[in-house]
Formats: structure tokens, C-alpha cells, sequence
């Protein structure tokens, strides 16, 4: 999708952001104005910031491609020459082209997501304790004594000194880490939500397979559709569900047919992700089968 409107950029730091994401990339005060204060934020990022942290996201990425530099390590390398003031401008500029060609339409039912997870966690924090909490953000991720501990393809330990900001994001397919030390915004660890508004452990806990929607396209298709409010290919839910791939694809071929689901090709992958209308379907089935979680929480 990003690649078919020509956001090249910004497709390079989604393939290439695998657990380290820089810090420029997230807001560092309250913005003045929402989204316009966020993009001048990022356009006017310093400029030794991003080299240091561009420097380092390119470093990581490179560590995990032994037959040589992908395409997308190139396409971030060659913005850079430009100039680090030339590159978060661009960044900054395909992002309020995708905000306008993708998000605007869907936000509300993104942000009823996040907002029910936040008040997931904070029940949560409250009643069972920041230890518990922090251990059920995501399977790769851990909390005891003091650290955070983040073991994946690559292993992080984040101190309990260092200020924490958690992200719940229903875009993000895995969690994400900024923890820059030259910086003092503290640490910030983006992690999925799913769309019963909590994430972590297994993909199909929860109310995913109940209530009406589900009578209608069967369980199989709806569990699914849950989980694609973030762009994933059948191998990706093949594994997350445990089901075969050509289960997977049988069922996302009707849910495409029938309006719920775009495709798209980037390279040899194709994703799939929910429409809008399937969109405002998920969220009002979640927001119903919610409340009472929240409520006996």
C-alpha cells in the first residue's frame, strides 16, 4: 500500500524498523495543534539526532542481512545523502500523505482501540500491579526485579530508572523499542493491540470469536478479520492462528470479495488488510464486548 502511493520512504523504515525505532519518529513534548504540531516536530528534528539514530536503525538492519543491503536499507541510505534536514522533511511529508490517503478515514475506530487498551491497562496496573501489567504487553517481552527485559531476534534490558512511555498501537504487528542514550525523553516500547483492546499472549484469546458478526461470516473468517487492522500476509496468520495457509487463503479470498479486505502487492508478498467498513464493524462488535470486560475489571 505505501509502496502504490509512492511513499517509498516511509515503506523502507516499516520493512527495515525490527525492534529498534528512532526516537525523531515520535513526538518528544504535547505538540500545539495535534497532527500539524507532530509533523513540524519531526521536520525540525536536529540534525547530529537524526544522523545518530539513523546511524544506528541502519546498523541493526544491516547486522541481519548477511548476502548483502536490502532495498530498503538502501532506499533510508540514499534519502540520508541528501541531508539529514531534507530527510525528516520527507518523512515528515509522507507521512501527512499517508495520514490524508489511509488514516484520516479509519482513526476513529483506531482510537477507540487504543483508548480501550489504555484503560485495560490502567485497571489492570491497579489491580494486579506494574509487574503483572508490563508481562502482558507481549510474548517477547518481560518484567522482574527492576528490568524490562525484551527477548526476540535481538535482546534488550531497559532499567526501572529510565523513564518508560508505553505505546499500544493496532498498526504495529510487534513490539517496538526507542531507547536512545544520548537522549533524555526516556524509554518508549510501542506493542500491538489487538482489537479486543489488549495484546499479547495468544492471538485468539479473548472475545474474538463471539457475537453476532461471527453467526454471520463464521468464526474462522471473523477471528481473521480481527487481527487484520494491521497489514499482515497469509504466512503471518497461518502462524499467528495456527491454521494452514490455504485456510487462511480460502478465507481471505471471500472476505476480499465481499468489501472487508484490501490487497496489496509489495514484491513477492501480498498483505491484506481490513476496509473502513470492516473497520466500523470490529469496532462496534469490540466496543459491545468490551464493556463488560472493563466494567469486572
Amino acid at each position: 500500500m505505501l509502496l502504490r502511493k509512492d511513499l517509498r520512504l516511509l515503506a523502507a523504515l516499516r520493512r527495515e524498523i525490527r525492534g529498534y525505532a528512532p526516537g525523531f519518529l515520535l513526538p518528544q513534548r504535547e505538540p500545539h495543534g495535534a497532527l500539524d504540531g507532530e509533523l513540524h516536530q519531526l521536520a525540525t528534528t536536529p540534525a547530529d539526532v537524526v544522523a545518530l539514530q539513523v546511524d544506528r536503525l541502519l546498523t541493526l538492519a544491516r547486522a541481519g542481512q548477511a548476502s548483502g543491503p536490502s532495498t530498503g536499507v538502501t532506499t533510508i541510505a540514499a534519502a540520508l545523502e541528501a541531508g539529514e534536514q531534507s530527510f525528516v522533511q520527507r518523512v515528515a511529508s509522507e507521512l501527512h500523505h499517508f495520514w490524508r490517503g489511509f488514516m484520516a478515514e479509519r482513526w476513529e475506530g483506531l482510537r477507540c482501540r487504543m483508548e480501550a487498551d489504555i484503560r485495560h491497562r490502567g485497571a489492570s496496573m491497579a489491580s494486579r500491579g506494574l509487574s503483572a501489567t508490563l508481562n502482558s504487553l507481549h510474548p517477547a517481552v518481560s518484567y522482574d526485579s527492576g528490568v524490562l527485559h525484551i527477548r526476540d531476534e535481538r535482546s534488550w534490558k531497559v532499567f526501572e530508572w529510565s523513564r518508560m512511555v508505553l505505546h499500544p498501537s493496532p498498526l504495529a504487528s510487534t513490539w517496538l523499542l526507542r531507547d536512545d542514550p544520548w537522549d533524555d525523553g526516556g524509554t518508549h516500547l510501542v506493542y500491538p493491540v489487538g482489537p479486543s483492546g489488549a495484546s499479547g499472549g495468544d492471538p485468539a484469546a479473548g472475545p474474538v470469536a463471539e457475537g453476532e458478526l461471527g453467526k454471520v461470516i463464521g468464526e474462522a473468517r471473523l477471528l481473521l478479520l480481527s487481527d487484520l487492522g494491521s497489514s499482515r500476509t497469509t504466512t503471518e496468520l497461518a502462524e499467528r492462528h495456527r491454521m494452514s495457509a490455504s485456510t487462511v487463503s480460502y478465507h481471505l479470498l471471500r472476505l476480499h470479495r465481499v468489501g472487508l479486505l484490501n490487497r496489496v502487492r509489495e514484491g513477492s508478498r501480498v498483505y491484506y488488510q481490513r476496509t473502513p467498513e470492516a473497520d466500523r464493524l470490529v469496532a462496534r462488535r469490540y466496543r459491545r464486548s468490551l464493556t463488560p470486560q472493563l466494567a469486572g475489571a
